[in-house]
């Protein structure tokens, strides 16, 4: 850039600063998040609860009273749990209140909750650049939205709310065994570890852009807050401070779009100035998999990534566990999918917003803005910075964006942390106590590392597509698994085991290909056309305009070449196919001893009759609570069916489950006891 350019684009940036209003909002929506953590840590804590010691019983409550034992715990039908008064001074009073809210939240906080995990500064910040280079293709993936809700709520939730898991990852110990669950719950934490810098980067960036403060001084900011409520107030905190953070996210990009709107002219002016441009194209047909955004891409690709992160990954299931029913997180999931399809919808149409303003002079190209992330803040601070306060409310959605998914992650890792690598692999049942400790210690320190890695973001371009292939590897192998042990009764250990393995690298494979491909210039995303006729002459001062070259890519490996959202489906069906094979290669689970609670109820009608007699033996719950679990959450037309089994010399009455054809259901007595041993 010559000196003349560059005095000029300073000269713009120093014009739309800050202002004391833009500041005071974004300081109070950092004051609002700091002050939901002492609330809910130390004013809205249960206090003098009694609960069990886990240490020495191994047990669990869940909402009805009814026992179960976890997966690593002595069983719970054996004498009577020892109670003891908790007293705490700092933060929740227990773990489960800590990490699930007692399991007593509302649907409306957690699926506001849900969408704010959701949209970070990626979503924002990246889908306005996406739809202004690309094209408006991408704006499809709000049917893939839509069609996740269903398959999570028929699916997955269902499994998962009959069980009452801390973790979703205990599923995969109940189901297959202990190997299969640390190779999941590991493969999470690191991916979570990669994530955590992507999103304090991107409100860093933004802030960056209209600031000129240090990015790193601004993750060191986001990090502190967001563990500082984190600590204290536990899922409670993290949950309703979410739930007004979104809306200051809703609101902040609403503001934005409906004053750009009106200001550029109404949105016929945005459309024609978008078909004008190419950007319009909702019918990409082209089945070609190498292009970046096609029907099929989007819809088929989009449905893969979006189900396999919502279904089984912990951020989400921690938070449907958080609510007390099946029809309760049904709800909430409603409510989360709505949103989400309102908010991405926004995003995209903030895309053309973007190219309906700068359609004859592209800030990039001039060297206004150097990243395409920091397109949407430049339109901010150019177009509605004279508005004071309206940069502050935007950048304040942004970081509530970002503070609202780093103490989700931090929150669901650190549960992970406990449960599935200290207790469920290294098989330590530690105290209360100490268990407190262990989870508030692993908030801190994953916080600490976040800021640690925020170097790696910096040396890597095109948030979305980042963000979505490092998520994809884990993703959509972890899917890939419990997708095999729900929908797949035969499938056994060892088909889960390769299966994951062989999603896992090949997934990896393209991911990193591909990147690594990108970084060495062999793959180049073919952005479309923009022009810089309209941009004033001080800006065009010695610039030579010439049209991208891009390389030849027929060279380089096909599968680097395929589009980001090709990556999900790829692990997903990996898994599937190789597990299935490798299930039937070594001997696959007899229907007749599998227990139907860890399988889909979409899969029950298949299992054979007897296996009903089994349900609810791999979480070893006691028989009673079985049938209410199974008949309410699974909700399957049922009635019960008594068996006599011999164990170990002594026989066993057992109440086991017989489908029925919608003619033949009838009641079922759920009080009554279900495992009487015969004298």
């Amino acid at each position: 850039m010559t000196p003349a350019r560059s005095t000029l684009a300073e000269s713009l940036k120093e014009l739309y600063q800050f202002s004391v209003v833009d500041y005071c909002m974004f300081g109070l929506m950092l004051l609002f998040s700091a002050a939901c953590g002492i609330y809910f840590g130390f004013f809205k804590r249960s206090t003098g609860d009694t609960t069990p010691e886990s240490s020495s019983s191994g047990s669990d409550d869940d909402e009805s009273g009814n026992r179960r034992r976890s997966s690593t715990g002595a069983p719970g039908g054996g004498g009577t749990s020892r109670k003891k008064k908790v007293i705490s001074s700092f933060g929740s009073s227990t773990m489960d209140e800590y990490l699930l809210g007692s399991r007593k939240l509302k649907a409306f906080p957690v699926a506001m909750s849900l969408v704010a995990g959701y949209i970070s500064g990626v979503t924002i910040l990246g889908t306005p650049a996406e739809i202004y280079n690309f094209g408006t293709q991408y704006w499809l993936i709000v049917i893939p939205i839509l069609l996740m809700g269903v398959a999570v709520c028929t699916i997955y939730l269902p499994v998962f709310c009959s069980l009452k898991l801390n973790s979703s990852y205990e599923y995969l110990e109940l189901r297959f065994n202990t190997y299969v669950r640390s190779i999941a719950s590991v493969m999470f934490v690191l991916d979570e570890l990669f994530f955590l810098p992507m999103i304090i980067y991107v409100p860093a960036l933004a802030f960056n852009q209209v600031t000129g403060f240090n990015l790193y001084v601004i993750g060191a900011i986001v990090c502190v807050v967001c563990i500082f409520y984190t600590l204290l107030g536990g899922i409670k905190a993290v949950v309703f401070t979410d739930a007004w953070q979104v809306v200051v996210m809703f609101i902040s990009v609403v503001a934005v779009v409906i004053i750009g709107t009106i200001a550029i002219g109404g949105p016929d002016v945005i459309w024609d100035r978008s078909v004008e441009g190419g950007r319009i194209d909702f019918f990409n047909m082209n089945p070609s998999l190498y292009e970046r955004q096609t029907f099929w891409a989007v819809l088929i690709g989009g449905f893969f990534y979006w189900t396999s992160f919502n279904s089984v990954n912990q951020t989400m299931v921690q938070r449907y566990m958080s609510l007390p029913n099946l029809k309760k997180a049904k709800l909430s999931i409603a409510m989360f999918t709505v949103g989400m399809g309102v908010f991405v919808s926004v995003c995209c149409y903030a895309g053309l917003l973007l190219y309906g303003k700068y359609y004859q002079c592209d800030p990039a190209t001039v060297g206004l803005v150097t990243t395409d992330d920091q397109l949407f803040p430049h339109y901010v601070m150019e177009a509605v910075g004279k508005l004071k306060g309206i940069p502050g409310l935007f950048i304040a959605g942004v970081f509530g964006a970002a503070l609202s998914s780093l103490s989700v992650v931090l929150n669901s890792t650190s549960a992970v942390l406990l449960e599935d690598i200290l207790k469920g692999l290294f098989r330590v049942n530690p105290s209360p106590f100490v268990a407190n400790l262990f989870v508030r210690g692993s908030v801190i320190v994953l916080g600490l590392a976040a800021m640690g890695c925020l170097f790696i973001i910096e040396r890597l371009g095109g948030i979305l597509s980042v963000a979505t292939s490092l998520s994809a590897i884990a993703a959509g192998t972890t899917c890939g698994i419990f997708t095999l042990g729900m929908l797949v009764p035969w499938s056994n250990t060892q088909g889960a085991l390769v299966g994951g393995v062989s999603g896992a690298l090949l997934s990896g494979w393209v991911s990193l290909g591909s990147q690594f491909a990108g970084a060495a210039g062999e793959i180049v995303p073919h952005k479309l056309p923009v022009s810089v006729d309209g941009c004033i002459e001080d800006l065009l001062t010695n610039v030579t305009i010439v049209n991208p070259v891009y390389p030849d890519e027929t060279g380089v490996f096909p599968l680097y070449r395929l589009s980001y959202h090709w990556i999900t489906p790829i692990g997903v069906l990996t898994v599937l196919i190789v597990g299935t094979i490798v299930s039937f290669l070594t001997g696959p689970r007899d229907l007749r001893y599998i227990d139907p609670e860890l399988i889909s109820p979409v899969i029950h009608r298949f299992l054979p009759q007897e296996s009903f007699g089994n349900y609810g033996t791999a979480s070893r719950s006691t028989a009673g609570s079985v049938v209410a679990n199974f008949c309410e959450e699974m909700q399957p037309q049922c009635s019960r069916v008594v068996h006599t089994v011999e164990h170990n010399g002594q026989q066993w009455n057992r109440i086991g489950l017989q489908t029925y054809s919608t003619s033949e259901v009838f009641l079922v007595h759920l009080n009554s006891v279900s495992m009487l041993q015969s004298s």
